[in-house]
């Protein structure tokens, strides 16, 4: 069970896939231990020992940055994830099996082995494409970074209503979904 979320010190969350939470148990213990930041409590939740009684952090924040890995490794898997693993040209959906590296300008043409010039292809459709360049991709490829790569195949779960606070939705590609 996913009960706190934990944030950078620039107040974003310290990795989207999966999302930084925390539960009940760790989050009471790095308050206890005085090493974080509590920005908002779980109203209705507390917990009781003995001799002491607290409430639930709900989102906290560490105190010193924490540098976030931001660029992607160009490779066969990642282009498939950065094309949700439909081919460019018939738009239909395949397995990593039955899918190809296709290259928007053909190397024979003077085409480079990058991002921007390599899409996913399934067989049929790069057979018949060949080293023609007329042929188009129906989505230009572009770079994707690292957090558009994770969470446009993993939609995150939001547990709690008040993290909507602290997360940046981008509601136009369904980035984030919250759960039942």
């Amino acid at each position: 069970m996913r009960d706190t979320l934990l944030l950078n010190a620039d107040g974003n969350p310290l990795s989207v896939a999966p999302l930084s939470t925390l539960t009940w148990q760790e989050s009471i213990k790095l308050v206890w231990l005085d090493r974080i930041n509590v920005l908002e409590w779980h109203e209705d939740w507390q917990v009781h020992s003995p001799n002491h009684t607290m409430t639930v952090p709900s989102v906290m924040m560490v105190r010193e940055f924490v540098k976030q890995r931001t660029n992607t490794s160009f490779n066969r898997t990642n282009v498939y994830l950065r094309d949700n693993y439909i081919c460019q040209y018939c738009k239909q959906m395949f397995s990593h099996k039955d899918l190809t590296l296709d290259h928007v300008i053909p190397r024979s043409k003077g085409g480079k082995t990058k991002w921007t010039n390599i899409v996913s292809a399934c067989r049929k459709c790069n057979n018949e494409k060949a080293s023609h360049t007329h042929i188009k991709p129906y989505k230009e490829p572009l770079e994707p970074n690292f957090y558009e790569l994770v969470t446009g195949v993993n939609p995150i779960h939001i547990d709690h209503d008040i993290w909507l606070k602290y997360i940046k939705l981008d509601e136009s590609r369904n980035k984030y979904m919250k759960s039942a």
